[in-house]
């Protein structure tokens, strides 16, 4: 990150920003740390209770990843209000506490941090919580829209965790294809994790769907809110149908 930060920094790069695309920087990417930085909490709390030291690894490796990131991004735009006048850096903090567009996803990882059970909180975040919420903004928003802004600094920072997030799910769709296809604990895991769903899977919509206001704040509008969240219910479907689990009646993405 330092070598692209310190690249850009001599070539003028983000005060070619498009004047509306500082905003969004400002106060979303500003909050959606916070969202990375809570994925990563609730992992290095569900790792202590592991039952195998490979389970314990991987999400303890998942956790690094998200605070890690969680990190690059306060450093990142920190830089960036070296280079941009009015760069307020606390207002993503406010934005994540404040901000309706997202209570919804504030909620929604609160209320995995307070579970109780390990797989429950390793499932909720990389199933539901990563494609509807922090993918959703990284993948949707800011890869799609940072280049028309004259920003091609921001994607190749969030880059990053696009890469971990392909790692870290391959860790998870193994994990609970090997508890949900188990000849003899198979169909109650199944009934288990058939409850996680029912419980956060409308937390999940909610924090996707409260998030659709930021789409319309940039000002060259190169994709929308609609085919970003279309692109992460098929993402969910696809792990969910890789997992071998099924949507339970009246549950729906």
């Amino acid at each position: 990150m330092k070598l692209v930060v310190e690249n850009s920094r001599k070539n003028g790069t983000v005060k070619r920003f498009d004047k509306s695309w500082l905003p969004i920087l400002q106060n979303h990417i500003g909050a959606l740390k916070h969202a990375e930085y809570g994925l990563g909490i609730t992992y290095m709390d569900g790792q202590r209770d592991g039952m195998t030291q490979m389970i314990n690894n991987s999400i303890l490796t998942n956790s690094s990843y998200k605070l890690r990131f969680a990190q690059n991004l306060t450093i990142y735009l920190a830089e960036i209000a070296l280079d941009a006048e009015k760069f307020d850096l606390e207002a993503g903090k406010s934005h994540w506490l404040n901000d309706p567009i997202w209570q919804g996803a504030r909620k929604a990882i609160e209320t995995v941090l307070a579970a109780e059970d390990y797989l429950e909180q390793y499932f909720a975040g990389n199933v539901l919580f990563e494609p509807f919420v922090t993918e959703l903004v990284r993948s949707g928003l800011i890869m799609q829209f940072a280049a028309a802004h004259g920003d091609f600094l921001t994607p190749a920072i969030v880059a990053v965790a696009e890469g971990d997030y392909e790692r870290n799910l391959t860790n998870t769709v193994e994990l609970f294809q090997i508890l949900l296809s188990d000849p003899k604990e198979g169909e109650h895991n199944r009934e288990i994790a058939g409850g996680w769903l029912k419980k956060y899977v409308p937390l999940a919509v909610e924090a996707a769907k409260q998030l659709q206001p930021i789409w319309s704040q940039p000002r060259v509008k190169v994709g929308s809110f609609a085919d970003s969240y279309a692109s992460a219910d098929n993402r969910v479907g696809n792990i969910l149908s890789q997992i071998g689990l099924n949507l339970p009646k009246g549950v729906q993405l």
